[in-house]
């Protein structure tokens, strides 16, 4: 778990220890530079934060960075007041290199997962292509 305020690192450790959760690993950073090499997760999980960390391209850049060839970033928007529309949102991922694959939810309540657009990555040529073209839309 990575959060900037230490005061939500706390509050999800106490909960965690109560839970008996021992795999949470707190992490005190800045979305906008993660403290993680290329290609280290899985998954990138974001409800309801984009929209307060300032300069969402460079969270999205990072997380499309640091996410392994194949991994997802799941971006959640909840009736926030500062909600992200999704318009915007699916701009700004396909500049940071992330496809969407899958979104649910209406206007200002949803869940969009995306994929790493890379030249890079396995997987079939033609595959990654139809995924990476702009002109594919949900």
């Amino acid at each position: 778990m990575l959060d900037i305020q230490q005061e939500m690192l706390d509050h999800v450790m106490c909960r965690a220890e109560r839970d008996g959760l021992a795999t949470i690993t707190p992490t005190r950073s800045d979305a906008r530079e993660l403290p993680y090499a290329d290609g280290t997760f899985d998954a990138v999980y974001a409800v309801t934060a984009l929209g307060e960390i300032p300069e969402p391209d460079r969270v999205l850049r990072e997380a499309a960075r640091v996410l392994a060839p194949g991994g997802r970033l799941v971006i959640g928007e909840f009736f926030d007041r500062h909600w992200i529309p999704f318009g915007r949102l699916h701009r700004l991922a396909d500049a940071a290199g992330l496809h969407l694959t899958e979104r649910r939810g209406p206007g200002p309540a949803y869940l969009a997962r995306f994929r790493p657009c890379r030249a890079d990555a396995p997987g079939r040529r033609s595959e990654r292509l139809a995924h990476c073209d702009r002109r594919v839309r949900p």
